[in-house]
This record gives C-alpha cells, sequence and structure tokens, in this order.
C-alpha cells in the first residue's frame, strides 16, 4: 500500500469506512482512555437524559487487576498516557485501587480523569496518592439553578468543593469542561472566563456531538467553537498558547495576558481525527480505536479466558491498532449514531 498524503499514512478501505493504517517507522505514542463504569447520576440532555439504558453488572465490569493487565499489554504496544472516564469514574467503587493499579506500569507517563465532580471533594486526596496527577472536571453551568435543570442535580456547590480540594490535593492542571448549548448555557461564556481568570485554571469550551439520541437536541443546540472565539473576542484578547496542538483535541489560548488559558474542542465544525492518537477501553471490556467504533474487540472475553497468553492478546490488539480510521464515519438516517457518551467513555 503506497504512503498516503499525510506522511507515513497510509489509506485503504474497511467495511466501507477509510482507516488510518501505521506505515512502518512512524512514531508510535497513543492516549488511552479506560472507562471504569456506564453509571453517572447527573441526566446532562446531551448524554443521559433518560439515564442509562444499559447498565453491565458488577461481575460483566473489568476487574481493576484486568484493567491493570491490559494496560500493561498495551504500554508494550505505545500507550504511554491514560485517562480515566465513565460515565461518572469516581461512581465506580475501587475507582482508586484501579488508578493505583494503572500507575504501577512503568510505560504510562500520564494518568488524569475526567469526573463531574460530585464525589471530588472527598477522593482528590486519595486520586493523588493512587498517581493521579491530572483532572478534567466537567461543568455546564456556574448558575445554580442552571447547573441543577441541565444535570437534574443540585451539587453545583459540592463540584465547586470538588474542585477546591484537587487544588489543595495538588492537582495542576485542573481543566473545566463545559459543553455550549444554545439558548441553555451559552449566554454564561464569560461567566466561565471570569472563572479561569480568578481561578487560574483553563476552561475547555466544547462543541456539542451528534451522537445517538441526542441527534435533535443538537440540531437545536448547537454552538461552533468559531462562534464562541468570536463572543469572547468582544471582551477579552486571546495569544495562541501553543504554535501547534499536535494530537491534542483542544486549541489552547492565553486569555487577558496569561492570567487564564480558555481552549475550544470543535469535534464537529474542526475534525481532528487525522492527529488522534486516542484508542479505548470501555467499562464491558471492549477495545475501540474510535469513538464511534460501534462493536469494538471483546478483550474481556481474552483476558478470562486462561488458555490465552498475553503475547496473543497483544497480537490482537496491535493488528486493531494498526487500522485505526482516519476519520468520523458518515451515518445515514436519523438514529443510526451506534453509541451514547456513557458507553464509551465520553
Amino acid at each position: 500500500m503506497p504512503p498516503g498524503p499525510h506522511g507515513g499514512v497510509a489509506w485503504g478501505p474497511r467495511r466501507g469506512h477509510p482507516y488510518r493504517v501505521m506505515m512502518p517507522g512512524e512514531p508510535k505514542h497513543y492516549y488511552l482512555r479506560v472507562s471504569l463504569t456506564e453509571a453517572c447520576a447527573f441526566r446532562c440532555p446531551y448524554c443521559l437524559p433518560d439515564g442509562p439504558k444499559h447498565l453491565t453488572p458488577q461481575r460483566g465490569l473489568l476487574s481493576p487487576p484486568e484493567i491493570g493487565r491490559s494496560v500493561r499489554i498495551l504500554s508494550e504496544l505505545g500507550v504511554t498516557k491514560v485517562r480515566l472516564t465513565g460515565g461518572e469514574p469516581l461512581q465506580r467503587q475501587g475507582c482508586v485501587e484501579i488508578a493505583g493499579e494503572i500507575a504501577r506500569v512503568a510505560a504510562i507517563r500520564d494518568l488524569s480523569l475526567t469526573t463531574n465532580g460530585e464525589h471530588l471533594a472527598k477522593l482528590a486526596g486519595p486520586l493523588r496518592d493512587a498517581g493521579v496527577r491530572r483532572l478534567n472536571v466537567h461543568l455546564d453551568s456556574l448558575d445554580s439553578a442552571r447547573f441543577s435543570a441541565i444535570a437534574r442535580r443540585s451539587d453545583l456547590r459540592e463540584v465547586l468543593r470538588g474542585i477546591d480540594a484537587a487544588a489543595a490535593a495538588g492537582f495542576d492542571p485542573i481543566k473545566i469542561n463545559m459543553v455550549v448549548m444554545a439558548g441553555i448555557n451559552d449566554g454564561e461564556i464569560f461567566d466561565f472566563c471570569r472563572f479561569a481568570i480568578e481561578r487560574r485554571l483553563t476552561v475547555r469550551f466544547i462543541e456539542l456531538m451528534n451522537t445517538g439520541s441526542a441527534q435533535d437536541f443538537f440540531r437545536r443546540h448547537f454552538v461552533s467553537a468559531g462562534d464562541i472565539r468570536r463572543r469572547i473576542l468582544e471582551r477579552y484578547r486571546l495569544a495562541p498558547r501553543f504554535q501547534e496542538r499536535g494530537s491534542s483535541p483542544a486549541r489552547e489560548w492565553l486569555l487577558e495576558g496569561g492570567e487564564a488559558v480558555v481552549g475550544f474542542i470543535a469535534s464537529e465544525s474542526e475534525p481532528f481525527c487525522e492527529r488522534c492518537n486516542r484508542l479505548r477501553l470501555t467499562a464491558d471490556g471492549r477495545f475501540t480505536r474510535c469513538l464511534y467504533e460501534a462493536e469494538g474487540i471483546a478483550v474481556r472475553e481474552l483476558l478470562r479466558d486462561p488458555s490465552v497468553s498475553d503475547e496473543e492478546i497483544r497480537a490482537v490488539l496491535a493488528a486493531a491498532i494498526g487500522e485505526k480510521r482516519s476519520h468520523h464515519p458518515e451515518f445515514g438516517k436519523t438514529g443510526e449514531l451506534p453509541f451514547s457518551m456513557s458507553q464509551v467513555g465520553g
């Protein structure tokens, strides 16, 4: 297969979609997202407005040793960074133990976690002690009434206490993720800029994604990252933080002369799939190479089969990684997108 147009990348059809194929000699540095549970107590309208349609029973979830073994095998294939996700990862019993299992894998240089912050006040210290070093806190409103309307929870003060506890525990950076929704919370963009300045945090404004049952909601409430930037520039100065963002999904800018950082994740209006180095391990033990990959590889069954060696699992995963697709697939009729965020780790 000849080299592709992006230097060391070749292209070829697979089940109707082009895939990004690693060529010999191409650097292999992957970022693994490990979902600990599909459960989340929040009911955000773009993710779990009616609660999870399916929750894997406890026996079906990967155990802490199984997650540790998976990460160790994947680290031999180039995974150097891991992020714990969900659902809400801090709802998983043993989440601190799982963090410790991963932190003990020698090749993992960076262990981080994304949370809605509800349980962070009590777990920030133990997570830090277990080896987690960076946190993303999902927060869609700084207004108590609006926060409750979006998440159907009344825990804004608890989330803010969790952010304070994380800072006190030594987490750096702490990034705040805000999904911007037209007519719902887009009037708070300046409030989040002030929040970033006051607390010296990074705030990342995230576009809605056109996923699963949220497609109608997406059409009604989508706001592009470009529009968000234009609004911010009406009041603040922005300077690019990095000339190149590499494989990061966010374009980050220094706000007001470097007092704080704002980022924009534009997965719909400015896709970044060509640079994507993310892999995913779901709570029920499926390995996927793309957020939009419906099925994945049933790693749990391989891990629980005593006749299957680490070497055999590694060979299966290496073959899968070699076919990482180049961009979001095209889907047909409304309702066909095959997942919700809580199923694949957001």
